[in-house]
């Protein structure tokens, strides 16, 4: 991507980006890496969103109407590593308590 987001400001954790993994059509993730981490590597760890219904488990967040224009589901149970040059755009972030319900329900997902 010629004007990926990633060449003209940092990842940060909390932001949503669109991108583009392994030829399927853009989705939405979730940046839950840590701000240092996405500073060095070319690469940051995310969880997708998605529209789909999905089961109600303590790994999945519920996104309310508050969280718009993000609507769904945040799977904290599907982390991957998105590289740079796989964003489409930067969507915008999420609000800090719903980042304090991703948390949790990453450490659910862990087991932590």
């Amino acid at each position: 991507m010629t004007n990926s987001p990633a060449r003209s400001s940092p990842i940060v954790r909390g932001r949503v980006y669109g991108a583009l993994l392994e030829d399927l059509p853009e989705k939405y993730y979730l940046v839950i890496s840590n701000n240092q981490r996405n500073r060095k590597l070319t690469s940051f760890l995310a969880v997708r969103i998605t529209t789909s219904p999905k089961p109600a488990l303590d790994s999945i967040v519920e996104l309310e109407s508050a969280d718009a224009p993000f609507t769904g589901r945040v799977l904290c149970d599907d982390i991957v590593a998105v590289f740079h040059d796989e964003i489409t755009r930067d969507r915008g972030a999420l609000r800090p308590p719903t980042m304090r319900r991703v948390d949790q329900a990453l450490r659910n997902a862990l087991s932590l």
